[in-house]
């Protein structure tokens, strides 16, 4: 029985990049801006438009993003939440012009620690980000009715994971590059149930294969077919 390679796409190639507010902190210049001005410096509520077309409304501390505020990117990427040292930092949304949007937490402006990302396809992943990407658990439910419970790495899935399939295929083990790789356990609707070796998703190395009425066949498999009986 061949088991189709599983090559769900990678949420890395469908996250919407997060714009940069700046490099480092500095200090907004008050041509840019509306507001209270004590000791030459911006405190309080405030809205900034800069040469660039991105625009804040907000609280300011020392001219400086601080406090919580919204930030719109020239691009339409709408950002609103906690701003910490003129950076997001803590909870936020972003919603991207495609359709795309995020709730989570932020550090020092990226993607860091618990949050979901919804994309406009439909499918939606939440879990522990780390360098405005999946790093760690996390879940990913895709718009064909497929759902990914693991380990991600760079938003891909890698390391210990389940895969969950729409036609009640259930398979768990090692995933490498979003591909099941190494050791493996696929149960099927049919009562069959494979345990063995994989590679790039398909029955490559040693397996066996249990059936519906308790008969196994056990030996080796390559690219999904089985070749040679176990001796």
């Amino acid at each position: 029985m061949l088991i189709s390679a599983i090559a769900l796409a990678s949420v890395s190639t469908l996250y919407a990049a997060l714009p940069v507010l700046a490099g480092t902190p500095t200090l907004i210049s008050l041509n840019y801006c509306q507001g209270k001005v004590r000791d030459e410096l911006l405190q309080g509520k405030g809205t900034c438009t800069f040469p660039s077309g991105n625009r804040y409304e907000g609280e300011l501390k020392n001219s400086q993003r601080q406090g919580k505020g919204i930030f719109t990117f020239a691009d339409g990427t709408r950002c609103e939440g906690d701003f910490r040292n003129d950076l997001l930092h803590g909870k936020g949304v972003c919603v991207f012009p495609g359709g795309n949007r995020y709730e989570g937490e932020f550090q020092n402006g990226i993607r860091a620690g618990q949050g979901k990302f919804f994309f406009a396809n439909g499918a939606r992943c939440q879990g522990t980000f780390r360098g405005d990407m999946l790093n760690g658990l996390g879940v990913c439910a895709y718009p064909s009715g497929n759902r990914y419970e693991g380990n991600f790495q760079n938003s891909k899935k890698q390391g210990r994971g389940v895969l969950f399939l729409t036609d009640d295929t259930r398979c768990e083990g090692e995933f490498q590059n979003d591909m099941l790789n190494g050791f493996a356990v696929c149960s099927f609707s049919s009562g069959m149930r494979y345990e063995g070796e994989f590679r790039g998703g398909r029955q490559s190395g040693r397996g066996v294969y249990t059936l519906a009425n308790g008969g196994r066949i056990e030996g080796t498999w390559k690219n999904g077919k089985f070749i040679e009986a176990k001796k």
